[in-house]
């Protein structure tokens, strides 16, 4: 599978499942965006392989992943009532760097491989 399919999946569930995202898991998200705007030179083998790695601690995020490369709906965790819109633009808005770095991945039009 391409890496960028992987990239992109990995958007989608950032994305649309802000709940399975532990506070562990969103603590972490720190840490990968610094990773991913150190890695901007990198090809995208490189990113898919840190995207991977983060990924290894969070079955939850793993799972949903996978169903996103598949094409499949993303599951998400139980939601409290009323603060899912809320919710679900909080990663982008908490971590712009990190969605924009991988968005210019699946954006470019030459991408590295």
């Amino acid at each position: 599978m391409k890496p960028e399919k992987i990239i992109e999946s990995f958007l989608v569930v950032l994305k649309t499942s802000p709940n399975l995202f532990s506070e562990s898991a969103t603590e972490a998200l720190k840490t990968l965006e610094q990773d991913i705007v150190a890695a901007e030179n990198e090809s995208n083998q490189v990113i898919f392989k840190i995207l991977s790695n983060w990924c290894i601690d969070y079955p939850e995020i793993t799972k949903a992943l996978e169903s996103a490369t598949r094409g499949k709906a993303s599951p998400k965790a139980s939601q409290p009532q009323g603060d899912e819109n809320i919710l679900e633009n909080q990663f982008p808005r908490q971590f712009p760097r990190l969605v924009e770095y991988l968005e210019k991945r699946i954006n470019s039009e030459n991408p590295k491989n």
